[in-house]
């Protein structure tokens, strides 16, 4: 329980890393079987590559995430649980935005 707790000081996290990870694997799904173009910018050339390679490139920026917002949680938890709602709220609308843009 203590090495979870350290993993994920405030459920918040493992929120936006739920998200972040369903985002992952439906995108590259959808993609691999021609459902989809990539909306963001900076990930279309990584996934039109490769599915593979969009994977590998998408988990290391919510491990490095993760990482980042664990470290920053020792020194200001509230901060770190306020900005991962937000930015969950705020990554899911994105999605919704985008996915709807994609469908019209």
């Amino acid at each position: 329980m203590r090495m979870i707790r350290q993993a994920f000081p405030t459920r918040a996290i493992g929120l936006i890393l739920l998200i972040g990870l369903v985002d992952l694997i439906t995108t590259a799904l959808l993609h691999a079987n021609g459902m989809i173009v990539e909306m963001n910018p900076l990930m279309r050339g990584v996934i039109n590559r490769s599915e593979w390679l969009f994977v590998f490139v998408k988990g290391l920026t919510l491990a490095v995430g993760w990482l980042m917002l664990v470290y920053y949680a020792r020194t200001n938890v509230n901060f770190v649980r306020r900005a991962c709602i937000l930015g969950s709220v705020a990554y899911v609308a994105v999605w919704i935005i985008w996915f709807m843009h994609g469908a019209a």
